[in-house]
This record gives structure tokens, C-alpha cells and sequence, in this order.
């Protein structure tokens, strides 16, 4: 008896089981995912027995399957014939197994045949071989016959799902197998397919599909391969897909594979047991193989502890992978895009592999660096591509401290939120991008009153080249719009002069023509923005220089370097009295530059020395002032010089020469200084009394005036009234109060301040009648002339001005009332008018006519000193005037009027107070008919032009209540008021008030004031 048909005799009683159950036979032919599957299962044992090729051969009726493997020996019989069990059980080095895969081939057949070297027999029901004859003209191929006779699949459907398995076979097939190297396939009508692997070096493989001879489609893959520990012959497999370079054709031995083509990302990377396992899927962009227990379908691996050491090896050798892709030149920036990421979604059982690969990554030499080499992530830094272009690595060394290890920079990635660009952020590289680097040279070469740049670090600029600081600029400008400060940048020495050394921005001129380099105004090297040909990186370099201060040599630059080289204390001290005319002109073309001269000595004093503008003052014969006779009463508190007379000489304006000074700082008028309130009288209650803590919120506000009492002592009339005009300027403030308080919880407490104290108990206050008297005890009539006064003022309030004068005898006051009552100034004039009325008629008459052709009320006259500073001062005050605006309220209202009336009432009393201090209506041109009871003469302010585009203070009349009404109800010429003040010749100007000639009276600094205002405002007119 054969070996056949012993084996047939032992399985009779599993074919009659199998007979009986007929869901084992169903369960066996839906096992696979797909009804062709057993196409892969062929070749899993073709591939144990060590066969190379292997063919299909399709027809209409059947499917050949052949193989140059190992002929069949009694125990793949037995294999073949059984249920569950095969020859491989205990072989692990085999992928096959005879018992389930093969019976997915009874889907499709009743009786499969076999014909090997060594054996020929036929299985039917499953599990019965029955002999066949050999067949000799085998020549050493074991072949397959499977016609399709399952009732249950006609033999079209066979035949359309073998086909179309064959025809889908992929690359992927052979990827992973060890022997198989060609897989061919025919089917009827000529049609020829193959699937070859082609070896060309260790890890270098390509699959080609070829259709009928031609080839369809060709793969190249990074393949790498290593045995699993336990196995003889398995190994865990790992494969990148390559991609050919642009214009490569094939392969060429004198080529380096990095020459012709890149590592790409998988679309899907397949994971396999030998062949691909459909419904595994990794996550990952390359593929996988490893002899996993996989599901009885074959379509996905196992959940089971015995896989775990085969990911771990696989973790292993994909990191071990890295090293050899690198020496391969193929472990590129673009290549990170094919490594798992921290952001991938993959399964648990795989992220032992990214985290191998990421920690081989930050320890070892792998990372891609931007000079092109490798270091471990965990020694780079990561920068914009502009910054590691400009520093190089013996830079970074010479920047940067953070540990022994030398650092480099890291790749760049140039798509953001790319795979590759988040896996090398998952590597955690230190950033130490543009701002890091300006913060070093902060750090190194600031260049201000608490820092000087370091020696070292400037010895380091200057080894490189014009062309790197060029860039260094342009790189420095691109960032100053987007996250750093300009200012940040000014005070860096890091421009680089024609002479090689170093500056700051604002202490250095562009180069010229005429001057490559002066020691007064150190120029830039011209080539650190002109070296190279890239025209942008030129003039982007140049604008940052212009931001941080660097410019043309000019009228200011070149006055600086004047002042330098002539009005500084040393041995080359050159001043000269004409170089004012040049100084002069500067400033008032260019005002901001007045701060130049600050620190100079460029004033002349009345003593022939020279001084800064900050130690002088103006006084004869440059301003009325008063100020020399106060500062030689202080010359022991405070030392300031009166400006020479020699300028006189000059031929120079002396309104120009005045404006001048004042821009730089010389005085020209008493100031009232703000001290603390530590020397104020009342000290004990307004400061030591005061609660709480100390703290930021702090106010402690007194004031004074330098020297004051020994000046009041004096009893000089020209110091009296140069403090009277100090503490009349609107200039200064609040002046009369002193305050404090230790913090923001509690209120302020006042009390009077020093200089109302001193200025209330000193006799300082001149008298017509002769002598010095106390606030309290002065008579404002007997004021002397330049004493102006309003009894407005709060401060003369404050010092108790005039008090005792108003505490005359109840029977002064008596008979003054009366005399009031009858219409008459005093009691005096009430005597006099009794006098007159009882004179007969005819001597009253005479009287009168005597008296009337005699006097007429004297006309107050007012003209400004200098014309011309006058007419530019009401200017600059009308540039700032209100502009005449509504808004809609329950009435129009003119917004802004009441604060410019505020101002009219004492300009208007100033300008029409007659030295009798008789204030006239500019109509009548007599005493206004009335005062108030603080005994101030009654007016009416009425605008003069409302015409004009804003509020001015000038622009109004002072009428008596007649009039007023007359102008603005009754004026016959209001249309061409403009026209006529523009024509005055005089002082008065014809009008036509209630059908009446009148005249309007104008004192001469009114008029100028006037015609400065309407001159303003055609002009405003003219811009609009």
C-alpha cells in the first residue's frame, strides 16, 4: 500500500465528520476577507519550501498554481489532507500552514490536484487524496490544478474573482518575502502579468508589475531586515518608499542613491506578515513586516502578549534604520516627514516605534542640522533661516552658553504645520531665534550711562565682512515692524564706521563726496550698505541705519561739530561772537535743534566771559526785565550773567537775538519755584501732623521765590514790581497754597504758602505818596506806574491787599454813599457840585463852556514796545484759539465762548483804562456811565468780527450799554466792518450805529492785534 493510500485510510473517519457537519466545510470557505485570498496562501507555501518563482495559470475551467520549490515529502500530505493541523506546527520558521489557509481553495474547486517531482494525487471531500500518475516532464516544478467544479460557484464567477485577484497584485506582495523574487500570471486571450523584485543593493530594492512584457509600474524601496531573536530564519522587516529625483532615468552604478532619489511618505503604510494584512492598519508612513500571530483570517494581527516582543523589535531596528539612511544621505529635512509625530493618531501597540525613533533622534547624531550634517536634537537650536545663514557655528559657539556640548543649528522646515515641521518640534529643540540674538548684543554692546560695550564682542564684529553686516541690518530692520522695539536698538554700538571701529546710530553721518571719515562726525562704511548685488538687502540695510539715527551730514550736524570743536572748556576753547548769526539762524529755521547748544559756553556775559544759556539772563538793553537788579540781589543764592552788550555791535536784530535766547533757556522774567512744604511756617500742621504712611501718591507742593526776602528788605521799586508782574503771569500756577498729604486714603491739607506768608507780612508794596507798605495797608490808587492791576485776581486777595483801606469810618462810608446816590464819585465832588449850583447861570454857563473847550477826556493809548513780536505772539496764541463751533441744545450755543470771554475782560480793561483809571466805551470815547460794587467800571464785551473762523479774546469791543445795543441791533455797516478797520489810518474807524456817523476808537496795540487776527485767518482760509 502506498503512502496515498495510507493517508486516505487514516482520514476516512475525518471525511465522514466533515460529511456529517457541514458548517466546518462553510466555515473553512468564508474564513478570508476575500474569495481569491487563497492566492496569498499558495504562495505563503511556496515560499516555505524555498521556491523563487511561481506562476498562475487562468483559464475559463480552472487555475494552475506552480512552483521551483521543494518537492512534497509524506508530511505535506499529511499537512495538506488535514483539518487544523500541519506540517508546521511546531516549525516556526515556516509561514504556511497546510490545514485552514489551503482549504480556502475549496471555495472554488471539489477536487484539487497536485503534481510534484516526488508525488501526484487528487483531495476530495476536503480531506480524501487519491493517487494520480506522475508526471515526468515536471522538471523539478510542483503544480497545482484547481477546476472550478464547486456547484456552489459557477465557474465565471471563479474565474472573474481569480482575475481580478491576479490582476491586483500588488508591489507590496513581494516587499517582504525572502525567496520569492517573480510572480507571474496568464490568463486567456495572451494576457501575461508579473510582479519582480529586483535587487540593487542591501537595503535597495524595486518591484516592477510588468503587463505582457511591458513594465506598468515600478516601486523602489529602503528595505531593512533583521532576525528576531528565538527564530532560525524569521526576521522583522521595515521599508521606506523611495522616489525617483526629477530628471533621473534609471539607475546608474557610478551614482550614489541619494543621487537619484528621496525617501516619501506612504500614503498608507501596510503592515505585513510576510503579505499585506488588509485590515491592519499602523498609522505610520512606512511599512512593517514581522512573523505576527495574526487573526484566523489572515487580515489583521493578533491582540495577544506573544506580539509584543516583535514590536519591540521592530521599534529597534527602524531606530537602528535611521543611522543607515543618514550614512545613505537620505536623512533629509523633507525625510522627518515620514516619522511619526506627536500629533499622529496610531495605535497603542505602535508607539513603541515612534518613541524609539524619537529618542534615537534627540541622543544621537540624526537630526538634520542646516549645514547640512546630523547632531542629536537635544545639542541644536532652532532659528529663522536668515539668522542661521548669518551665524555660523563657530558664532553660535562664541554666543551661546548652555552646557559644554557644541550646538549648531537645526534644519529648517519650510512648510509650516507640515508632518515634517511637527516632528521636529516634537523634539523639543531649543529656540533661539532673532530676539535671543538681540538680546546678547543688549547684553554685549550697549553703549549708554550704565553699560559699555564689551572689547571682545566688538573684536568679534570686526572679523567679519562688510557684506555679513549688510545682512546682519537687514536682517535686524525685517523685525523691528514685527516684534522689536526700535528704541531697544538705538543704543547698541553696532555700526560700523570707515575707520573699522564702532558706533551708535545717532553719533554717526552717512559718508559724502567730500568726507569718507572725520573724528567730528564719524561716517558709516559705505560698503556695509552698497557690498554685494542683491539691491534689496542694500537698501533695506540703509533704512535701518536712517531708523537708529544715522544721517546726512547737515546745517544741524555740521553746527554740532562747531560746537564741539569751539565751545567746549579745554585747551582748543575757540569761541566767537559772529558764529550767533549761524546759531540764531538754525533755530529758527529748525527749533527742535535749540537743545544743541544746551551744554555749550556760547554766550558772551556782560563781564567778557563766556556761558551756557542756562547760567544767563536777558535785562537792558535787551528786555526791560528787572532781572538784573534781582540777581545781584541773590548773587549769593543763585549766580546768573546779563548777556554782553557786544552783540549790539553784531548788527543783529535784537527781537531775533531775544526769541533766540529764550528758546535755549535764558530768562528773562521772575519765576516762582515749587518747593516741599518742609520750610513752609506752618509745617507742624500741614506736614507733621499729617496721617497715614508714605507712599507713591505722596503730594508735597509749596512755593517760593529764590532769595525773596532779602530782596523785599530792599525796598526797591524796580524789584517790587518785577515780583508783583512774577506773581501776576498766568504762567504760574496756583501760587498762594501750599499742599500735602502722605498718601491717596486722606484729604489734602492746605495752608498758605511760603511766598503768601512772606509777601503778606514784608513792606514791599510802593507808594505814590512815598515809602513801602504792607499788602494789607496799600491803596491801589496810589500804585505806581507798571503796577497792573485786577481786582479779579485771587492772589491780591490772598496777601490781604487793600484791606485797611476798606475799613474807613462809617461816616466816610456815610457820606460817600450819599455822594453816590446823587451820582458823584465822593463826598469832595458832592462839595463842589454845591459850590457850582449856587454860582448865578450865566457864571455856570461860562464855566462849562470854559472847561469843554479846555478838556477833553483823555483817550487811553496802549502801544507794544515791539511791534513785530507782538503781531507774532497774538499768532501763535490764534493758531491755538477755539474754532467757532455749535452744538444743538435747547438753543444753539456756541461752544467755547465763555472760555475766550474770560480772557477779553481784563485784555479789554488793560487796553481802555486811561491813566486816571477811567475805563472809556470805544463809541462814546468818555468814562463808562457806571461800576460794580468791587468798583470795577461795567461793560459790555461784544464780538467786533464774528465773521472770523475761531474765538479770539482781541477780537472785542468794550462798549457802554448804549452802544453795545447800538452795534449789535442797530449797525448800519456791519458787512463792511471788515474792510473798514483794514483802511484805518488812525486810531478810529467810521460806523454807522442807529443811522448815526460815529466813530469806533482803537488804541494802537489793539489794532495790531487785530490785523495779526485777520491776517491768521485768511490764512487758515487759504489752506482749507
Amino acid at each position: 500500500m502506498s503512502i496515498i493510500e495510507d493517508i486516505r485510510l487514516d482520514r476516512e473517519d475525518l471525511a465522514r465528520v466533515l460529511k456529517k457537519h457541514t458548517g466546518i466545510r462553510k466555515i473553512v470557505e468564508d474564513l478570508y476577507p476575500d474569495r481569491a485570498h487563497f492566492i496569498y496562501e499558495l504562495l505563503q507555501n511556496a515560499e516555505d519550501t524555498g521556491a523563487t518563482e511561481a506562476k498562475f495559470i487562468l483559464t475559463r475551467t480552472s487555475l494552475t498554481f506552480e512552483h521551483n520549490g521543494r518537492p512534497f515529502e509524506p508530511q505535506d500530505i499529511y499537512a495538506i489532507t488535514d483539518i487544523g493541523e500541519g506540517t508546521k506546527v511546531k516549525d516556526e520558521d515556516k509561514i504556511g500552514r497546510f490545514g485552514i489557509g489551503f482549504k480556502a481553495v475549496f471555495a472554488y474547486t471539489e477536487t484539487p490536484r497536485i503534481w510534484s517531482p516526488t508525488f501526484a494525487f487528487e483531495i476530495s471531500e476536503l480531506v480524501l487524496p487519491s493517487e494520480l500518475p506522475l508526471d515526468s516532464e515536471l522538471d523539478g516544478v510542483t503544480r497545482f490544478v484547481f477546476p472550478f467544479n464547486n456547484p456552489k460557484k459557477p465557474a465565471s464567477n471563479a474565474y472573474a474573482e481569480i482575475e481580478e485577484g491576479l490582476n491586483e497584485l500588488s508591489e507590496t506582495t513581494l516587499l517582504f518575502l525572502s525567496r520569492i523574487s517573480s510572480i507571474a500570471w496568464e490568463s486567456p486571450g495572451g494576457f501575461k502579468g508579473e510582479v519582480v523584485r529586483i535587487t540593487h543593493s542591501k537595503h535597495h530594492i524595486e518591484i516592477q508589475k510588468r503587463i505582457v512584457g511591458e513594465t506598468t509600474a515600478s516601486s523602489h524601496y529602503l528595505r531593512f531586515m533583521r532576525a528576531v531573536k528565538g527564530f532560525k530564519k524569521q526576521r522583522v522587516a521595515v521599508a521606506f518608499e523611495l522616489e525617483k529625483l526629477p530628471m533621473i532615468g534609471d539607475k546608474k552604478a557610478r551614482k550614489n542613491l541619494a543621487d537619484q532619489f528621496r525617501i516619501v511618505p506612504a500614503s498608507l503604510g501596510h503592515v505585513a506578515v510576510f503579505f499585506p494584512a488588509q485590515k491592519e492598519t499602523s498609522g505610520l508612513r512606512f511599512h512593517l513586516h514581522g512573523p505576527f500571530v495574526p487573526e484566523l483570517s489572515r487580515a489583521s494581527i493578533k491582540e495577544t502578549p506573544a506580539n509584543a516582543p516583535l514590536f519591540n523589535n521592530l521599534a529597534r531596528l527602524v531606530a537602528d534604520s535611521l543611522h543607515v539612511i543618514r550614512d545613505l544621505n537620505l536623512l533629509t529635512g523633507d525625510f522627518l516627514g515620514v516619522l511619526p509625530n506627536l500629533q499622529d493618531r496610531i495605535p497603542q501597540r505602535y508607539n513603541t516605534i515612534r518613541t524609539a525613533i524619537r529618542d534615537e533622534m534627540i541622543t544621537k547624531p540624526l537630526t538634520p542640522t542646516f549645514a547640512k550634517s546630523h547632531a542629536p536634537a537635544s545639542h541644536l537650536l532652532q532659528a529663522k533661516a536668515s539668522l542661521k545663514s548669518l551665524l555660523s557655528m563657530d558664532d553660535i559657539l562664541f554666543l551661546v552658553d548652555f552646557g559644554d556640548h557644541r550646538w549648531e543649528w537645526a534644519v529648517g522646515i519650510t512648510q509650516k504645520n507640515s508632518d515634517a515641521d511637527r516632528f521636529l518640534s516634537g523634539l523639543e529643540i531649543r529656540e533661539w531665534d532673532i530676539d535671543s540674538f538681540l538680546k546678547v548684543l543688549e547684553r554685549r554692546v550697549t553703549d549708554n550711562d550704565w553699560s559699555n560695550p564689551e572689547t571682545e564682542f566688538l573684536d568679534w564684529m570686526a572679523t567679519k565682512s562688510d557684506e555679513w553686516h549688510q545682512n546682519l541690518y537687514a536682517l535686524i530692520y525685517h523685525e523691528l515692524d514685527s516684534q522689536y522695539s526700535l528704541g531697544r536698538l538705538k543704543e547698541l554700538r553696532i555700526i560700523k564706521l570707515s575707520n573699522g571701529d564702532y558706533s551708535v546710530g545717532n553719533q554717526c553721518f552717512f559718508p559724502d563726496a567730500e568726507e569718507v571719515h572725520d573724528e567730528l562726525l564719524p561716517r558709516v562704511a559705505v560698503e556695509i550698505y552698497t557690498s554685494g548685488n542683491n539691491k534689496t538687502e542694500q537698501e533695506t540695510a540703509k533704512k535701518l541705519l536712517e531708523k537708529i539715527g544715522v544721517r546726512e551730514v547737515g546745517e544741524p550736524e555740521q553746527v554740532e561739530a562747531l560746537l564741539q570743536q569751539r565751545y567746549v572748556i579745554d585747551d582748543e576753547f575757540d569761541p566767537r561772537i559772529s558764529d550767533i548769526k549761524r546759531f540764531m539762524a538754525l533755530v529758527e529755521n529748525r527749533p527742535e535743534c535749540s537743545i544743541l547748544f544746551k551744554d555749550y559756553w556760547i554766550f558772551k556775559n556782560e563781564d567778557g566771559n563766556w556761558c551756557r544759556p542756562g547760567h544767563m539772563y536777558l535785562d537792558v538793553p535787551y528786555s526791560d526785565s528787572g532781572l538784573g537788579a534781582y540777581y545781584l540781589a541773590i548773587k549769593k543764592i543763585e549766580r546768573r550773567f546779563a548777556l554782553s552788550g557786544d552783540y549790539k555791535e553784531q548788527k543783529i536784530s535784537i527781537r531775533r537775538l531775544v526769541a533766540f535766547s529764550r528758546k535755549l533757556g535764558v530768562v528773562d522774567d521772575l519765576y516762582i519755584h515749587e518747593v516741599s512744604c518742609n520750610e513752609n511756617p506752618d509745617v507742624k500742621n500741614l506736614v507733621w501732623k499729617a496721617p497715614g504712611n508714605i507712599t507713591s501718591y505722596k503730594i508735597d507742593r509749596d512755593f517760593t521765590i529764590p532769595g525773596l526776602g532779602g530782596i523785599l528788605k530792599n525796598q526797591c521799586e524796580c524789584l517790587s514790581r518785577l515780583v508783583w508782574k512774577a506773581c501776576a503771569n498766568p504762567k504760574n500756577q496756583d501760587w498762594t497754597k501750599a499742599i500735602y498729604r502722605n498718601n491717596s486714603s486722606y484729604p489734602l491739607r492746605e495752608a498758605p504758602s511760603q511766598l503768601a506768608v512772606l509777601l503778606t507780612k514784608s513792606k514791599w508794596i510802593p507808594q505814590k505818596e512815598g515809602g513801602f507798605v504792607r499788602p494789607r495797608d496799600a491803596d491801589r490808587d496810589l500804585l505806581p506806574d507798571g503796577f497792573a492791576f485786577d481786582s479779579g485776581w485771587s492772589w491780591l486777595e490772598a496777601i490781604h491787599f487793600g484791606e485797611e483801606i476798606s475799613k474807613v469810618s462809617a461816616d466816610s462810608r456815610r457820606r460817600r454813599e450819599i455822594a453816590k446816590q446823587l451820582g458823584f464819585d465822593d463826598d469832595e465832588s458832592l462839595k463842589d457840585a454845591k459850590w457850582f449850583a449856587e454860582l448865578d447861570s450865566g457864571e455856570r454857563s461860562r464855566l462849562k463852556q470854559e472847561y469843554k473847550n479846555r478838556r477833553q477826556i483823555e483817550l487811553p493809548e496802549r502801544t507794544p514796545d515791539n511791534s513785530e513780536r507782538r503781531v507774532t505772539r497774538v499768532q501763535e496764541q490764534a493758531s491755538e484759539a477755539p474754532e467757532r463751533l455749535t452744538e444743538q441744545r435747547t438753543r444753539s450755543v456756541s461752544i467755547a465762548r465763555e472760555a475766550v470771554k474770560k480772557e477779553t475782560d481784563p485784555y479789554l480793561r488793560a487796553q481802555y483804562t486811561n491813566s486816571d483809571g477811567e475805563m472809556i466805551c470805544q463809541v462814546c470815547k468818555t468814562a463808562l456811565p457806571f461800576k460794580l460794587s468791587d468798583g470795577s467800571h461795567y461793560f459790555e464785551a461784544v464780538e467786533f468780527l464774528p465773521g472770523l473762523k475761531k474765538r479770539h479774546y482781541q477780537n472785542y469791543l468794550s462798549l457802554c450799554p448804549n452802544h453795545a445795543a447800538m452795534y449789535k441791533y442797530a449797525n448800519g455797516t456791519t458787512e463792511k466792518m471788515r474792510d473798514f478797520f483794514l483802511a484805518i489810518e488812525a486810531n478810529e474807524m467810521d460806523v454807522m450805529l442807529a443811522e448815526e456817523d460815529a466813530t469806533i476808537y482803537f488804541t494802537r496795540t489793539h489794532i495790531i492785534d487785530l490785523n495779526a487776527l485777520i491776517k491768521m485767518d485768511d490764512s487758515d482760509s487759504e489752506d482749507d
